[in-house]
């Protein structure tokens, strides 16, 4: 490799350029390829919820004074089913894509190693409405559906559906059914029976991290009491029907609930399949907004290295030359060039691994993101690598197909 390093050396600036310019790349790709895994989560994960457009959810129901009595909550749910079109609906504390109200906790497999962050939804037919996929086991009673917490359900004994994500995360044995899942780390915490499994259901705040748990759902039955802002969710029999149900539903809310509410405080109404267009615009722009970054810095990054090193081959015309005159094939310039090329993407390279990690660690200080797992850091080792090679072989191709004695004659 003597031959190949003694020219890089004479020369420093050249190869200098072509390195700060790798490692400002590799460290914007890194990052940039991080943050966008992190905000195409919720884009790819299916939210289990069928049928998105024929669910209307009533929301932002903030009383006034006193929570809502439990009573009251049930007698609009039954003014909600008398509605036509409606065939079910549901009392709930908490909703996916509804971030106002959310209940999480670490749960745990009783008895075994299975541990994770959950979120906890609690309502009455929640699986119905929500359309859920039952994958395993059973839904809810009817005598299951009219328990009322007083502590919102979670230091209350009771059954449990789970999504299968978490089944497989707490039961990797697959045999989650009948099984005991504790609330809490604590061992007097409340324990639920898995009597279902389904096959997906998103939690409701998926803006942090890159939500390995994001599918990690727990449904509890009943009501629970004392609750300050509850919702309702109201499943429509057909497409055709959700305009006039949505009118029904705004009109039956006001008028039982209407006089109580707070005064400022707008109710929300609007379809299920509305309400996840909304809360997914963000991370959906931000895919686009690094998709189009990331592109940019690698077209920039290949533009560049195609450019300095056409101009470094051009300088170097004459050796060229006189390594054909001496013998030298067209492969042997190609290769040279390019093991060229690779000696200084590498350098670059391990520069813009630490650049990458000193970005992440300024990210993390002033936007609260998570630390870059280091399998970004091959990858865009890789992809700088396989840009570098790209980049070198235009040149590299027009350097080798030069007759030797055009290349003596050029100087």
């Amino acid at each position: 490799m003597r031959h190949i390093v003694k020219p890089l050396l004479r020369h420093r600036m050249m190869p200098l350029l072509v390195v700060l310019q790798v490692a400002l790349a590799c460290a914007i790709a890194c990052n940039a390829l991080f943050l966008l895994q992190q905000k195409l989560v919720p884009l790819l994960t299916p939210d289990g919820v069928g049928q998105p457009q024929q669910l209307v959810v009533a929301w932002n129901l903030a009383p006034r004074g006193q929570p809502w009595p439990v009573s009251t909550l049930r007698q609009t749910a039954a003014e909600l089913r008398a509605i036509p079109g409606v065939t079910v609906v549901s009392l709930a504390g908490s909703w996916p894509m509804e971030t106002m109200a959310q209940m999480t906790g670490t749960v745990l497999a009783d008895g075994r190693d299975g541990k994770a962050d959950a979120v906890i939804y609690i309502g009455d037919h929640l699986r119905s409405t929500l359309d859920l996929k039952l994958v395993a086991g059973r839904d809810f009673s009817a005598a299951e559906d009219v328990v009322v917490y007083k502590n919102i359900g979670i230091d209350d004994d009771g059954p449990t559906i789970i999504t299968r994500a978490l089944a497989n995360r707490l039961f990797p044995d697959g045999h989650a059914l009948g099984k005991v899942i504790r609330i809490g780390d604590q061992a007097d915490a409340g324990r639920r029976t898995v009597v279902g499994v389904v096959a997906h259901l998103m939690r409701n705040k998926f803006s942090q991290d890159n939500r390995d748990d994001i599918d990690y759902s727990m449904l509890f039955p009943g009501t629970p009491s004392n609750w300050p802002v509850p919702m309702f969710g109201v499943r429509v029999r057909s497409a055709a029907e959700v305009a006039s149900v949505l009118k029904a539903v705004k009109a039956t809310v006001q008028r039982e609930l209407g006089s109580n509410m707070i005064q400022g405080i707008d109710p929300a109404y609007e379809t299920y399949g509305d309400m996840r267009q909304r809360m997914l615009a963000q991370p959906r722009a931000a895919v686009w907004l690094l998709s189009g970054v990331s592109l940019i810095v690698l077209l920039v990054a290949l533009v560049g290295i195609m450019g300095m090193t056409s101009y470094w081959v051009q300088q170097r015309t004459r050796q060229i030359g006189i390594r054909r005159a001496l013998g030298a094939k067209r492969s042997d310039i190609l290769h040279h060039i390019q093991w060229e090329n690779l000696m200084v993407m590498s350098a670059g390279i391990l520069l813009g691994m630490v650049l990458a990690y000193a970005v992440n660690l300024w990210l993390m200080r002033h936007y609260e993101l998570t630390r870059l797992p280091w399998q970004y850091l091959p990858l865009g080792a890789v992809l700088m690598l396989a840009l570098g090679q790209l980049a070198v072989l235009s040149p590299a191709l027009r350097a080798a197909k030069v007759p030797p004695v055009v290349a003596t004659r050029s100087v």
